[in-house]
């Protein structure tokens, strides 16, 4: 992919440490981008607050290994909203900065990154992992650190922590999950399906939650037609195998989007021919891309698609590929609306500076128009309040509609 250089202040990956630098100041051991000497943060300024010269927000993402894919979309995703933000005049008059960490590809280096990104000083807030099972993990240092966090993952597991300062711009799979069950009986009249699963937080959380709605909707779904699979699995011929000789009439598949890929085309090589409707990992740019031909025909309940037809969502769309040009895809999206969120909560508060002001103020967002949905905050402190329903044509996922939690 393509890849444009934004802003000259974030300029450079250090992949010994796995760092992309903006222009703030760093951990001790480390420099700016912009300078070759040694910065470390100001001793006067408190660990629980941000220095206030500049607006100063922390991103995790996947910078190197096996999911580095993801971690591109995250970063040219947040640097987008920095862009924007910035060349209209910042937040609150003040310049936004990025800093960077590498949750590689496992879940203690993602747990290493996000406590990394809040020893920074003066990092207000932070974008955590994609991967929600890792967001949980970080749970505890975050509300000891008492840091607004996006977590980048669904699973309604994430708002189960009770934890006041972790919030999602995705819609959580609790929600999901009903629409899922709606799509599979509705959109594609599925009387037997069977569910074949991630087995860490996010796929297990979304399946139970699946079972759940379709149990709510007429259909009991037994556990000999439930195949889940481990998350860095590349085999998955015996669960397509054992599906294959089932007597399913339609497939419910929910993972992330690496596997989803590996899945579309094995799934095309054993030929399967019943309906198949995936969680959002199979509208992505990411299992499209890798799948190729054999992602054509899926159906997926999706946070995104560049198809979408609202004006906010095309506007990114089009900006995503002007910077960049390749299609955006759903971590693209939603780190840079979680960026957006965080300068809204900003603006409410009136502060750049006060964690705690600016966390109390994400609860007040109402209607707030993103590129991926309407957000609103809600209890559960997940913002979302829409999915897309695609369908995966000549490599592109088409919107089919827009589906609404009542």
């Amino acid at each position: 992919m393509k890849q444009k250089k934004l802003i000259s202040c974030v300029a450079a990956i250090s992949i010994a440490v796995g760092l992309f630098t903006g222009c703030s100041s760093t951990p001790q051991d480390q420099t700016t981008s912009s300078s070759t000497e040694s910065a470390a943060p100001s001793s006067s300024v408190d660990a629980t607050q941000g220095s206030g010269e500049n607006v100063t927000f922390g991103v995790v993402a996947p910078i190197t290994g096996t999911n580095k894919m993801v971690g591109e979309y995250v970063v040219n995703g947040a640097n987008l909203a920095m862009e924007e933000i910035n060349s209209n005049g910042g937040i609150l008059g003040k310049e936004l900065v990025l800093v960077f960490e590498d949750e590689v590809d496992n879940l203690q280096a993602s747990v290493n990154a996000m406590s990394k990104v809040m020893e920074y000083s003066d990092v207000v807030a932070f974008f955590g992992s994609t991967y929600s099972g890792n967001c949980i993990a970080a749970s505890p240092n975050v509300l000891e650190k008492k840091i607004p966090m996006f977590a980048g993952g669904s699973s309604a597991n994430i708002p189960l922590e009770n934890n006041p300062y972790i919030w999602q711009a995705r819609m959580t799979d609790d929600q999901s999950g009903m629409l899922l069950a709606k799509a599979a009986i509705e959109n594609l009249e599925m009387k037997n399906p069977a569910i074949m699963f991630s087995t860490e937080s996010f796929g297990t959380g979304l399946k139970d939650q699946t079972l759940a709605a379709l149990k709510e909707l007429g259909i009991e779904v037994p556990e000999s037609m439930q195949y889940g699979y481990v998350v860095d699995e590349k085999n998955y011929t015996p669960l397509i195998t054992q599906i294959q000789n089932s007597d399913a009439d339609g497939l419910i598949a929910i993972g992330h989007q690496m596997p989803a890929a590996i899945i579309c085309q094995q799934i095309d090589a054993a030929g399967l021919d019943i309906p198949l409707l995936g969680s959002s990992s199979w509208a992505s740019a990411v299992c499209r891309e890798n799948a190729g031909d054999t992602a054509n025909g899926w159906y997926a309940v999706a946070d995104w698609t560049i198809e979408v037809a609202t004006k906010e969502g095309q506007a990114f769309a089009n900006k995503y590929y002007d910077a960049y040009g390749a299609a955006s895809d759903m971590p693209a999206v939603t780190a840079y609306d979680s960026i957006m969120l965080f300068k809204e909560a900003c603006e409410i508060a009136n502060t750049t500076t006060d964690r705690e002001a600016i966390n109390n103020a994400l609860a007040q967002i109402e209607n707030y128009p993103g590129a991926m949905s309407t957000y609103t905050a809600s209890e559960t402190r997940c913002f979302s309040t829409s999915q897309f329903l695609t369908h995966n044509q000549d490599g592109k996922a088409v919107m089919i509609d827009t589906v609404k939690v009542n």
